[in-house]
């Protein structure tokens, strides 16, 4: 079940080797895995991929969430690598104040802070307080997929994928837990503007975990990169790893990996 393994934010970029600049200077990252076109990157216990496509800059949605234990603390790391947050302004009681925006979910204080890396990706930082007897987010990067219909999204995730939300906030946000990561679903309108892959799940048999979702009636697409293309939705890769995708009910292109290295784990 693709609950029993962790899932992953993968960031779109026009240029690796940029982007690799980037994330060094501004947030103090560096890759570590790389190969041509690809960097892999941890914030423990998670990874996150930047990758070369040319469906970059397509997303207009926050793509990925990177929990914190002390928000303001590192607005103030990142601003002195030259870092810029960006001001939203929602309506009185949701906007930014020096880029951070206080919130309440229900009695629990949200801080948010947003940028965007070099090459438009939405980011947002967050620090969210615990009610008693709520298990804590797991600190790192987490995927952020866009849904323009909640009832919708949920369902799907429900009786494609088998999971069930381990929070529902007014139906406006949906988190779920994936091995030590989690993944939250939001309501935006610009659900299904993003071209690239925006999450994958990295699993033990990707044959087995293919099979029993097409079970439950998911879709996995066909791709042909020119060297390389699925065969019945499966692309072996020339590392000897396999891949495979399917995009759920609002638009966003998910996928499956088997054997990409310790990193990955």
């Amino acid at each position: 079940m693709l609950r029993d393994f962790r899932v992953h934010p993968l960031l779109a970029s026009t240029d690796a080797v940029r982007a690799r600049a980037w994330y060094a200077d501004k947030l103090g990252l560096e890759p570590v895995f790389e190969r041509e076109g690809q960097l892999v990157y941890s914030l423990p216990p998670t990874v996150f991929t930047v990758y070369e496509t040319p469906s970059a800059g397509t997303a207009q949605n926050t793509v990925a969430v990177w929990a914190v234990d002390d928000l303001r603390a590192e607005m103030a790391r990142l601003r002195a690598r030259g870092l810029t947050f960006e001001e939203l302004d929602y309506g009185p009681d949701d906007r930014t104040v020096d880029g951070l925006m206080t919130s309440l979910v229900g009695s629990v204080e949200v801080l948010n802070a947003w940028f965007k890396d070099v090459d438009g990706n939405w980011i947002s930082l967050v620090q969210q307080a615990q009610e008693q007897g709520d298990a804590p987010l797991e600190l790192g990067i987490h995927p952020m997929l866009a849904a323009s219909n909640m009832d919708r999204a949920r369902a799907w995730y429900s009786e494609k994928l088998g999971l069930e939300p381990d929070r529902d906030d007014d139906g406006e946000l949906l988190v779920y837990r994936s091995g030590q990561t989690h993944l939250s679903i939001y309501a935006t309108p610009s659900a299904g503007t993003a071209r690239n892959t925006v999450a994958e799940w990295h699993v033990d048999d990707l044959r087995a975990e293919v099979a029993a979702l097409r079970a439950r009636g998911v879709v996995f697409e066909e791709y042909d990169f020119g060297s390389n293309r699925t065969v019945d939705g499966i692309l072996t890769d020339t590392d000897g790893s396999l891949n495979s995708w399917f995009t759920d009910s609002e638009g966003s292109i998910l996928g499956l990996v088997e054997g990409q290295g310790d990193h990955m784990t």
